[in-house]
């Protein structure tokens, strides 16, 4: 089974149990690191935070479906992990989930002589994203962007 098709299956069979905790299922990779084979789940909530809880009951629910599925026929580890605060952007679905928050674009072409952008998105129109920087809006195409993530600002209502 090529690695596509068997990204789009592991997603098939994760997105129930995912979302039957209340759960979204951000990303999924495949991938071989230096431990060996890894199949990783990305979960996020909506609303809130996932917590260690959230990983393991995921994880083990997802372990035995994946043992009976058998997708996969050597030996991989299983990994069940939150996307993290700074999240990656790597589908239009995320942006739309990033939607009033501040994101960091690195774009692969020039963009009003720039390839780095950080600001509030604000919307998406199509497959472009709407960047609120300095009261100036950019837009930037989803097939340009080479890099994207959410940016916190950590000292956000402290007085420096």
């Amino acid at each position: 089974m090529e690695e596509k098709d068997l990204l789009q299956k592991l997603e098939e069979l994760a997105k129930p149990v995912i979302e039957g905790e209340g759960l979204v299922l951000y990303d999924t990779e495949y991938k071989r690191e230096r431990s060996g084979w890894i199949v990783r789940f990305y979960i996020f909530r909506v609303d809130g935070y996932i917590s260690i809880d959230d990983c393991v009951k995921v994880s083990r629910q997802l372990n035995t479906l994946l043992d009976v599925e058998d997708l996969i026929d050597h030996p991989y580890n299983l990994e069940v992990s939150s996307p993290g605060m700074e999240r990656f952007l790597r589908k239009l679905e995320h942006f739309k989930m990033a939607i009033g928050e501040t994101i960091k674009v690195k774009t692969k072409e020039s963009v009003e002589g720039r390839k780095t952008f950080t600001g509030k998105l604000i919307s998406l129109e199509g497959k472009n994203i709407i960047l609120k920087e300095d009261k100036k809006n950019t837009i930037i195409d989803f097939d340009n962007i080479q890099d994207a993530k959410v940016q916190i600002d950590y000292f956000k209502g402290v007085k420096r």
